[in-house]
């Protein structure tokens, strides 16, 4: 989740994107209508989905192709707004409004995640052109439905973990992500802030943000 750039290019396949922005951080994007090719970009994704597994190092849940290919659309689609900055406000509600296929759950959550991932940088992309910009508040809307892949992500209405919580690979990630992006505004949901508090034990001093929150009333 860290630097992206948002490339033009003439005309990208969705597995090229998936690829550069998995392996390069680089989006490549276009202004003319997306070209896919199913089974190449699952492809990608299941590769994309390998690599995440190893590096989070504990068993995630189960791919589901069809939560990963709307992920991969959905964060094509949210590059070529912030690039092409002449698409109209009702073409980004219409697309931005395209709910998952897949009910939400673990597996929705974890495949969505291996673009949407992305999603706390593209916000700051989009907000930095414009913060009153449609786009940005379409952003808030969806971070604030997918909030694994959004942590960072400011200003949002509380956020509701119940999709993924459960989940201990995803409650760790989740936690891990709070923690590196000094998120304290996802701090309230009692699963997460005892997990937390069990991460900082003894060495509150190391967080000093999060300890006066998650300790405060100890």
């Amino acid at each position: 989740m860290g630097d992206m750039d948002v490339i033009p290019a003439d005309a990208p396949g969705l597995d090229q994107f998936v690829k550069s922005l998995a392996e390069e951080g680089r989006a490549i994007v276009a202004a003319s209508p997306l070209v896919e090719d199913t089974a190449s970009v699952l492809a990608a994704l299941r590769q994309v989905d390998e690599f995440a597994r190893a590096e989070l190092g504990i068993e995630a849940p189960a791919f589901s192709p069809e939560a990963a290919l709307w992920g991969a659309r959905m964060t094509y689609y949210l590059c070529q707004f912030v690039v092409c900055r002449d698409i109209g406000e009702e073409q980004i509600k219409a697309v931005c409004g395209v709910p998952c296929p897949e009910k939400r759950g673990p597996e929705a959550d974890w495949s969505a995640d291996l673009m949407l991932r992305h999603l706390p940088r593209l916000f700051q992309l989009a907000r930095h052109l414009s913060n009153a910009d449609p786009l940005v508040q379409q952003m808030r809307s969806i971070a604030t439905a997918w909030p694994l892949s959004s942590v960072g992500v400011g200003g949002l209405e509380p956020v509701k973990l119940d999709s993924f919580v459960g989940h201990p690979a995803l409650r760790r990630l989740y936690a891990d992500r709070v923690i590196s992006q000094a998120d304290t505004s996802r701090l309230g949901d009692g699963r997460m802030d005892d997990l937390l508090r069990a991460d900082f034990g003894l060495h509150r001093e190391l967080a000093p943000a999060f300890a006066e929150k998650l300790f405060s009333q100890s």
